[in-house]
């Protein structure tokens, strides 16, 4: 038996004696915490005797075993009989041993039927986003054009189409009004905005922009996290600065670009799709062309700027509404799943392959993909919830 499956059994067999010290109970509370499955079972056990008690139908079967005995002050005394100890304890190991096989040693894919391991299938994101106004009103943007929270689309200079919101220039022309607004996507949700200048910014999911009520008369400045493909409406006079996460700047006059700045992710990532930009990282700068991208880790102590060129599918056909992935590793792809659908993802083994997922819908039910990933041979997947279980 594995040291530490001996351990937690001689802990348990302490605590069900009575016989636990208080560093010893620390220790069976960190191994509860580290296993959530034994939980279920302390839960039992701490209940005032009422496993034991319910169960005491099944243990009487054992010859030997006395009925619980009830004293004043509400404690039950059980007196066991060896036999009755000895098979109340191996009853116990066996769970114990079970569990302990099912966190290390996981049953292989191969043996579940597909039934068995897509207990359900879950749904594409869609278009959902909140808008939060310069004066702290909430809208609650949907797949329609119906809107829900506080005040209204007029009330706040906005107009709605599917999918899309827009934000209308000042009346006054009052470039220096004072204020933000922001649009968030949550997990599975994705938004298009019109910036009050007239350029788009299509928000992925688990992504945010921020931006003034109305863009200065020298520069118009956003600030962005997550990924957002941008289209900017041509101003020489005043350019467009996007500020990252990790106090990097892209600047441009008018062009079509492609940011990915989520803080999980090692890198920040700008493609450029059509004119042109500068990348700013501290005293360093990179002039990009169209199919170019950059990229800047976000936790390296002395960062560095990396230009290469890439295929535009792979980077930005989200934005068209398609997965496209071209000898990625699993981690990777199964991360932008994540963020589509909203699911956690837990890995039972490694998988070192590289995959290729070309041109396929974001609207697919998840099953789709995951099934087209197991083709491959490679991998197998487990749908429980929302849990996605990555297996071989």
């Amino acid at each position: 038996m594995n040291p530490e499956s001996e351990r937690i059994e001689e802990l348990f067999r302490l605590f069900i004696d009575g016989d636990l010290t208080e560093l010893q109970r620390i220790e069976l509370e960190g191994y509860l915490r580290k296993y959530p499955e034994l939980n279920a079972l302390y839960t039992e056990l701490c209940d005032d005797d009422s496993f034991l008690i319910r169960e005491w139908k099944t243990f009487t079967a054992i010859e030997g075993a006395e009925a619980p005995r009830h004293y004043r002050g509400g404690r039950t005394y059980f007196l066991f009989s060896p036999i009755r100890l000895v098979a109340g304890i191996a009853v116990f190991l066996v769970a114990l041993a079970a569990v302990w096989l099912y966190r290390n040693y996981p049953v292989k894919a191969d043996l579940l039927t597909r039934k068995e391991r897509y207990k359900n299938d879950v749904i594409a994101g869609s278009n959902r986003a909140v808008a939060t106004f310069a004066d702290g009103n909430l809208l609650f943007l949907g797949d329609t054009v119906s809107v829900y929270g506080q005040g209204s689309a007029r009330a706040n200079g906005v107009e709605f189409s599917e999918g899309q919101i827009k934000y209308l220039p000042s009346k006054n022309g009052n470039s220096g009004s004072s204020g933000f607004n922001t649009v968030t996507t949550p997990q599975g949700g994705q938004y298009c905005i019109v910036l009050p200048d007239g350029s788009t910014a299509k928000l992925n999911a688990a992504s945010s922009i921020r931006f003034p009520k109305a863009f200065d008369r020298k520069q118009r400045v956003v600030e962005i996290q997550g990924e957002v493909y941008f289209d900017i409406a041509p101003d020489k006079k005043r350019p467009f600065i996007v500020n990252l996460p990790n106090g990097a700047q892209i600047e441009v006059l008018g062009t079509s670009f492609n940011v990915k700045a989520y803080p999980d992710d090692p890198t920040i990532k700008t493609t450029l799709d059509k004119g042109s930009v500068k990348f700013k990282a501290g005293q360093d700068a990179l002039l990009m062309k169209s199919g170019e991208q950059v990229q800047l880790a976000t936790h390296a102590s002395n960062p560095v700027l990396l230009k290469q060129k890439v295929g535009l599918n792979t980077e930005t056909s989200w934005k068209d509404g398609y997965f496209n992935f071209e000898n990625a590793d699993l981690k990777t792809i199964m991360k932008e799943v994540a963020r589509w659908y909203d699911v956690d993802v837990e890995y039972k083994t490694q998988i070192t392959e590289q995959f290729s997922i070309l041109m396929l819908p974001r609207s697919f039910s998840i099953s789709r993909l995951l099934e087209l990933l197991e083709l491959t041979g490679h991998v197998k997947f487990i749908i429980d919830g929302r849990r996605i279980t990555v297996m071989t």
